[in-house]
């Protein structure tokens, strides 16, 4: 779990960008024969799906990644003794 947020960090932005890349061209070629319909030329569609996924993405890593009692007390981060304490939820 420690490793897998740098490697989702670096590897969504480079995954988006090659499928991106790979409708651009298809794309391309369709508009050269004239065979690209019309709404597949807007990007709604893409707009929409990946925000859907992202949305998707987000609430279920939020789901996760909070542990602590929804009903227990969050103590903020303090300094005591010259160190650190990170924040933490009392149950």
């Amino acid at each position: 779990m420690r490793y897998l947020l740098p490697v989702l960090l670096i590897a969504i932005p480079l995954i988006s960008y090659l499928i991106w890349y790979a409708q651009a061209r298809r794309k391309a070629e369709l508009r050269e024969e004239g065979e690209l319909p019309a709404w597949r030329d807007a990007p709604w569609t893409w707009i929409v799906v990946g925000t859907a996924a992202v949305l998707s993405l987000a609430l279920i890593g939020l789901a996760f990644d909070t542990g602590g009692d929804p009903r227990g007390t969050y103590v903020p981060a303090h300094v005591e003794d010259d160190e650190v304490i990170p924040g933490y939820v009392e149950d």
